[in-house]
């Protein structure tokens, strides 16, 4: 007040708001708006009786950092900054914590000035762009390149697969209608596993009791505001400033002390376009902006990596650009890990559609994202099987993350691969009862781009985890193999050969008439139509129970369209397995912000916003 940077009434609404929240009173005003972090420092360097370093005006000694020191630079947000009189001295966001850190790791006391922490982040991101950047890529690689995709194919992998290519070509050449009906009915079988998991997931997913840490909140609620933890909110973006004012108004509508948040938007070096839109919003200062510079392979698990180091949180969660996630949704997530044990390293939340009923597609896209995180995630965590992660909204205890290696920058579907590898590590994911709304993609030819991504992906995901086949199994045991199996191999193959499948069924009937005995082409036929018949039932089922659980009714008639749907679905995984090919680490990037109703979203209007799954305990 004294310097003129507050007005009375905004300072006490921040003193309300530290009681109920806790920690600094600075913290709280500047995650408020009401004050700005540089000023924050300057008010500190005050308090403290030390000098203020503005290091935009004041840059540092760029010999005096070295980067095997990178790690304590990021740990303690501090840099050393210039030498006097013989002396180095280093700036800090917190000179006194930072001070004795620094004399614990070079064993002296050293001179600490202050600097704003976000110009530290900004300098740190600048001059050790090279080394962050390197270990964004190559990290996981060197750490277990067993987990990393950079490799296609092991040695091992490619013996088989030339081996099995020449022993196939020879059997069709002595016995082609053998090799037909063999291969023709364990496809068959593998279409039938698919379709027996979404069976199961009706019952066990809508009918099964709750895991308690499903209703930790419901039951227990989270920890008093004062007692939460900081939570570190990571969103990259990219050619997103359509939808940049729908994500920081959910971000700000987070039931969840500002304070104690931890926001990181994370930009590629070439957007300047969301950058400079991003900057427009003049956000609280509690936002934090991280550009990642130029590099291939340019996806979000790298840039997400590059910014992994800065989080501050002792929880994090990803979220989309066009995310708007329920306000309660990190207090569920709270809730969840105070209940569960450190073994609980991630929990995903629900993911639906604010433009579920725009056109055919979108409303195909509900349905089916209705059954997989309604009722087929539920099913995978009830039964203790390990769970493909949705991509957003994923909740996870930072340590663990680390621990498991983070992001595969190669894979482009990595929140899948790290469900995987968290359970081969000995974690478990669980899910939470709360639903993030997103935009559905409402245009085809953008559409097959998301999903030949999302495939290839999977099949990334896959070719890693059947390296060592054997190990796998061990990991994960015969029930985690077996779900592996299904869920990850089954779907993707059922993806590819969903088309082939009518055309062997045409095929056998097309060359034969009906005789009786089973191995003819008519009992191919035969059999390939009762898989098709009673996977279609299934699926349907499956897609109407988990709309009408969605509070969804008019999608009820929708999941008869289903089959025309896969038809895409297959569409775009032979997309996927021509770029595995090709272009194995290339990133389509899903444009958004196109929908129709991408205004009433801009302007909060809920209206279209379906509600949330029942709930049965």
């Amino acid at each position: 007040m004294e310097a003129g940077l507050v007005l009375p009434e905004k300072l006490t609404v921040a003193l309300e708001r530290q009681r109920d929240w806790g920690g600094p009173i600075g913290r709280v005003l500047v995650s408020t708006g009401a004050l700005r972090l540089i000023d924050l420092a300057r008010l500190y360097s005050t308090q403290r009786g030390l000098p203020f370093v503005n290091l935009l005006t004041e840059p540092r000694d760029r010999s005096l950092a070295q980067p095997a020191a990178l790690d304590f630079y990021l740990r303690e947000s501090c840099l050393p900054w210039r030498r006097r009189a013989g002396e180095t001295i280093y700036v800090a966001g917190h000179p006194d914590k930072a001070r004795a850190a620094i004399a614990d790791y070079e064993g002296r006391v050293r001179p600490v000035f202050v600097a704003s922490p976000r110009d530290i982040t900004r300098v740190v991101t600048r001059d050790f762009a090279n080394e962050l950047t390197e270990r964004a890529i190559f990290d996981l690689q060197r750490r277990m390149p067993e987990s990393s995709a950079a490799l296609r194919l092991s040695r091992n992998q490619s013996v088989w697969l030339i081996a099995g290519t020449i022993l196939l070509l020879a059997a069709l050449v002595m016995a082609p209608a053998t090799v037909f009906a063999v291969a023709n009915i364990a496809i068959g079988l593998v279409f039938l596993s698919v379709a027996a998991l979404r069976y199961v997931s009706i019952f066990v997913g809508l009918l099964s009791p709750p895991t308690a840490e499903e209703l930790a909140y419901e039951n227990s609620g989270a920890p008093p505001d004062a007692e939460l933890p900081v939570y570190t909110v990571m969103v990259p973006l990219f050619r997103e400033a359509r939808v940049l004012p729908i994500l920081a108004r959910a971000l700000q509508e987070l039931d969840y002390p500002a304070s104690k948040l931890d926001i990181k938007l994370i930009f590629e070096e070439s957007d300047s376009e969301t950058l400079e839109a991003a900057k427009t919003l003049k956000l609280p200062d509690h936002f934090e902006f991280i550009v990642v510079p130029s590099s291939l392979p340019q996806t979000k698990p790298k840039a997400c990596n590059f910014a992994l180091p800065f989080a501050k949180g002792r929880f994090l969660v990803i979220y989309d650009a066009e995310d708007s996630p329920e306000p309660k949704q990190l207090k569920k997530a709270v809730a969840a890990f105070e209940l569960g044990d450190e073994k609980l390293a991630c929990v995903q939340a629900q993911l639906n559609y604010y433009n579920w009923n725009e056109n055919w597609l979108t409303r195909q896209f509900a349905v089916e994202y209705a059954s997989f995180f309604d009722l087929l995630l539920p099913t995978m965590v009830r039964l203790g099987l390990p769970i493909p992660l949705g991509g957003t909204s994923t909740h996870f205890r930072t340590d663990a993350l680390r621990e498991a290696g983070a992001w595969d920058p190669n894979n482009v579907t990595e929140d899948a691969d790290l469900g995987i590898r968290f359970a081969l590590q000995g974690y478990r994911c669980g899910i939470i009862l709360s639903t993030t709304q997103e935009e559905a993609n409402c245009s085809l030819p953008n559409w097959i781009r998301q999903r030949s991504r999302w495939i290839k992906g999977w099949l990334q995901t896959y070719l890693v985890r059947m390296r060592h086949p054997v190990r796998l199994y061990r990991a994960l045991g015969f029930k985690g193999f077996l779900g592996f199996q299904v869920l990850i191999g089954g779907f993707t193959l059922s993806n590819l050969v969903h088309p082939l499948f009518y055309g062997a069924m045409l095929l056998a009937l097309a060359t034969t008439g009906m005789p009786a005995d089973f191995g003819s082409n008519a009992g191919l036929a035969l059999f390939n139509l009762l898989v098709l018949v009673s996977g279609y039932s299934l699926a349907i089922a499956a897609g109407m129970a988990a709309v009408l659980a969605r509070g969804l009714p008019p999608l009820f008639a929708q999941a008869f369209m289903m089959p025309a749907y896969w038809v895409l679905i297959s569409i775009s995984a032979y997309k996927a397995l021509w770029q595995l090919i090709t272009r194995p680490f290339h990133w389509e990037k899903t444009e958004h912000g196109i929908s129709r109703m991408l205004p009433g979203q801009l302007a909060g209007n809920p209206a279209e916003k379906p509600p949330g799954p029942t709930v049965t305990n």
